[in-house]
């Protein structure tokens, strides 16, 4: 395979995404799929399982076959070092990567130390050319300084103290330690704003953040504004942005925020109005309370009561979670990524009623699961 793109994540959310939309555009015979298996055809059929969630077709999966699998854990590349294959690749999409809110042991193992061995793996290599580092936006810490959005910086807050939970730290650290330990390596940043559900699928493959609105509603507060903003993108739009930027002869940055930035973001207003079309109540309108992080514990009876089945205390704490992102209210500037020409992202609330559709039966306490792995 010349001229080959290594994925990493293929078996996730947005890297299973991004496959996807490769082989759409006739990119097929390029990838090679880092993915984990105790043979090649485990690692295959765990690819192809993945694709097919992510809506891709009969067709489309026989276009990927085992010779299109790199079997190996981002933590023992070693045994691949030799495989030939990788002399030809000449763009990496480092997609992988444990995204969970929860303080997983192996968070730093993963995140961190899996994606230096994967640049180590890579970086000598004949035709390399590009490393796309899939970030997050929300490294940017806490404290970001702004004035009425996030402007494209490349360097992130690294003191643990900055980050909201340890995955947007481990993901800030995971640059870091890229540009520090590689000076050399044809690096760029691609950090997606908040990711919830797929314009055509909903959240059937992932109902990950989307939750959170439909608890939010089903609350009557939350610790945002109404007329607060929220940068929200969908997975699809986000893969085929992500592919514009690996595909390009010659990109003008080194950092891109894949965001809905001021064009495509939407107010929480605007989210209680669509969502409430789509499950066929009425909006929260001015009943809506907005609470401070430490004061959602007055919400505990309330939980009981509208989300039955549902552990509250569990439910407490990931609400606090989310709510201290969400109060942040942050909008993501996106001038490079549009620069290079790519559109603006679909709104959420053109998509959230295909989201709701698709989860509707399943209880908040299963979506969940999702984000905290």
């Amino acid at each position: 395979m010349k001229n080959s793109i290594l994925l990493t994540g293929a078996t996730g959310f947005l890297g299973g995404a991004i496959a996807v939309e490769a082989i759409r555009r006739g990119l097929a015979d390029r990838l090679l799929l880092l993915a984990r298996g105790d043979t090649p055809a485990q690692a295959h059929t765990r690819v192809i399982d993945n694709l097919k969630l992510l809506g891709a077709s009969d067709n489309e999966m026989r276009q990927i076959g085992v010779r299109h699998i790199v079997c190996a854990d981002l933590s023992e590349l070693d045994g691949v070092a030799g495989d030939a294959r990788l002399d030809d690749v000449s763009v990496a999409i480092h997609s992988a990567a444990l995204a969970t809110f929860s303080n997983h042991p192996s968070l730093e193992k993963i995140n961190v130390d899996g994606t230096v061995a994967l640049a180590r793996l890579l970086h000598d290599r004949p035709a390399f050319s590009r490393f796309l580092y899939i970030g997050t936006a929300m490294a940017c810490g806490e404290d970001a300084v702004r004035d009425d959005a996030i402007d494209e910086l490349l360097d992130l807050p690294l003191d643990e103290a900055s980050h909201l939970v340890p995955y947007t730290h481990s993901k800030a650290l995971a640059e870091h330690r890229l540009r520090e330990e590689f000076p050399d390596l044809p690096l760029v940043m691609v950090r997606p704003s908040i990711v919830v559900g797929h314009t055509v699928l909903g959240c059937a493959p992932s109902q990950s953040i989307f939750w959170v609105f439909l608890v939010a509603q089903m609350l009557g507060a939350f610790t945002i504004a109404l007329d607060d903003h929220i940068d929200v993108i969908p997975v699809d739009w986000c893969a085929g942005a992500i592919l514009d930027l690996a595909c390009k002869e010659r990109l003008a940055s080194n950092v891109y925020h894949v965001s809905a930035g001021f064009e495509s973001s939407v107010s929480f207003r605007d989210i209680d109005i669509a969502l409430a079309t789509a499950r066929g109540v009425a909006p929260v309108g001015a009943a809506y309370e907005q609470f401070d992080v430490a004061s959602l514990k007055a919400l505990l009876p309330r939980m009981r009561e509208c989300i039955p089945g549902c552990n509250d205390r569990l439910l407490l704490r990931a609400l606090k979670l989310y709510g201290g992102f969400a109060s942040l209210s942050y909008i993501f500037r996106n001038e490079h990524l549009r620069a290079e020409g790519i559109p603006a992202s679909p709104p959420l609330t053109d998509y959230i009623g295909r989201c709701f559709e698709s989860c509707r039966h399943i209880p908040v306490a299963e979506q969940m699961k999702w984000d905290f792995k």
